[in-house]
């Protein structure tokens, strides 16, 4: 690994990076709609990680909260 890479490698290890894992996103995504917050945040999360309606039935989602979200998802 080159200098220049080696910098940049241990400058994001050094940083706060948050991870956000798959339940959590789904999480996110079902509490979102339950309050009625959809923002490009929580659709960028469907988009990221390709959240699928099972997923969100499997969570916990209803069918009428699914019907909220059924245009970001795949």
């Amino acid at each position: 690994m080159g200098k220049a890479k080696r910098r940049s490698f241990n400058k994001t290890k050094e940083k706060d990076i948050t991870s956000v894992k798959r339940a959590d996103a789904v999480k996110n995504v079902i509490k979102s709609i339950r309050n009625n917050s959809l923002d490009s945040e929580i659709r960028n999360l469907i988009g990221l990680f390709g959240i699928t309606s099972e997923e969100l039935t499997e969570a916990g989602a209803t069918y009428e909260e699914l019907s909220a979200v059924k245009p970001f998802i795949f």
